[in-house]
């Protein structure tokens, strides 16, 4: 049975009162998750964000409980900077999906891929966007790669844990998932990460081709 993004939610943009109610999400999200997996924040991290660094969408539940939140962060954040490793342009804005979280009890319903089209349709229409994700957290990477991002670099970020950099452009249309066709492609799940390192460095890109299958995609085969 396919599982479907609740309808009973209501969303909105997240104000200086929900504070609280987003560390207290943000806590139960994570527990029992390592810094290999996922980043924990502080709560500065968030008050800033609401104070206008940034913004963060919610979902509230049928009793008004905060049940997801996404976050969308003005500028690339501290350690790690998109614009030199992807050779973006020196004047190129940029918007990063800094973290989201979902309810246990919500899991399952593809919240996480609606936080992602909801945080693009915010973004601005001009504004380069990135995310990272962690290679032991594929939930997070394949929502990402469903939503039109790719993996673009894996590097060591946030106190030397192990991160992809994933990006796409506001604008652009996320494409569905297709299935493979190039025969120079080759299968991530397959590779280990010392070897996905070296061929995204050389320009390979990670991209779903198939709903549950990403691929590398060869510089040659990038435009395509």
């Amino acid at each position: 049975m396919t599982l479907r993004t609740p309808v009973d939610l209501q969303w909105d943009t997240l104000g200086p009162e929900d504070l609280d109610r987003i560390i207290d999400l943000h806590a139960r999200a994570i527990r029992g998750m390592g810094p290999d997996q996922v980043r924990p924040e502080h709560p500065e991290f968030f008050a800033g964000l609401l104070d206008g660094a940034g913004l963060i969408i919610g979902a509230r539940g049928p009793a008004g409980d905060l049940v997801a939140y996404g976050v969308l962060q003005d500028g690339p954040d501290p350690g790690t900077r998109p614009d030199l490793w992807l050779g973006w342009p020196a004047d190129a804005r940029i918007q990063k999906l800094a973290g989201s979280s979902v309810a246990e009890a919500y899991r399952g319903r593809r919240l996480q891929c609606e936080l992602i089209r909801r945080r693009v349709g915010l973004a601005d229409p001009d504004a380069y966007l990135y995310a990272t994700a962690a290679p032991s957290n594929p939930a997070s990477w394949r929502s990402l790669l469903r939503e039109g991002f790719e993996i673009r670099r894996l590097r060591r970020v946030y106190q030397d844990s192990l991160r992809y950099i994933l990006a796409r452009r506001t604008r652009m249309v996320a494409p569905s998932p297709t299935p493979m066709a190039e025969d120079a492609a080759r299968p991530l799940d397959a590779l280990p990460l010392d070897e996905q390192d070296r061929l995204l460095s050389q320009g390979w890109r990670g991209r779903l081709v198939a709903p549950a299958v990403c691929v590398l995609v060869p510089p040659e085969e990038v435009g395509t």
